[in-house]
């Protein structure tokens, strides 16, 4: 392994993929200032020498190191590196039994792009409606296990347009 990581920017790709799993091929380029054409050749070299894994979906190339992340975690890390999904969990962690008509008007989001989103978290099983004690609404399922995993991956998995809302969240 040590002679595959010997170049300089592929172990610095290497190591940014460790620290950040899930970050995407442009964000890799973006975070190390380096040119697309450039990344794309060191990830298919690590991927070629089974050092990482690389996932398509939903229009981005995730990056992981082999090994290290669970499929379950793929898929969470996948929905929360994105904006609008951290937005509705961290607001749902704030306010449980929260309803649509509510959140996307207080999160500052357009009705049918909170409903596709929204819907994401329910079919991934991040959130689920409750009707409990005379209160329904949409909650993080399993409340405790969300935060672990996202203290777990924090900060890189919290996009940076979300930090303000994480940050009065204020776990850790």
């Amino acid at each position: 392994m040590s002679e595959i990581l010997e170049l300089e920017t592929r172990k610095k790709i290497y190591n940014l993929i460790k620290d950040n799993p899930g970050y995407h091929a442009r964000k890799i380029a973006e975070t190390l200032n380096l040119s697309s054409q450039l990344v794309d050749y060191h990830l298919l070299y690590l991927s070629n020498h089974q050092l990482i894994s690389i996932e398509k979906g939903g229009g981005y190339k995730r990056c992981y190191v082999k090994g290290k992340i669970g499929i379950e975690d793929k898929q969470f890390l996948s929905l929360f590196r994105q904006e609008i999904p951290m937005k509705i969990v961290i607001y749902l962690l704030n306010n449980p039994y929260s309803r649509h008509r509510d959140m996307y008007k207080i999160l500052n989001i357009s009705s049918p792009r909170f409903t596709y989103h929204l819907n994401k978290l329910l079919k991934n099983g991040i959130i689920i409606w409750s009707e409990t004690n005379g209160k329904s609404g949409y909650i993080v399922k399993d409340k405790k296990e969300i935060i672990r995993f996202i203290i777990r991956y924090r900060p890189s998995s919290i996009p940076e347009k979300v930090k303000e809302t994480w940050e009065d969240f204020g776990p850790g």
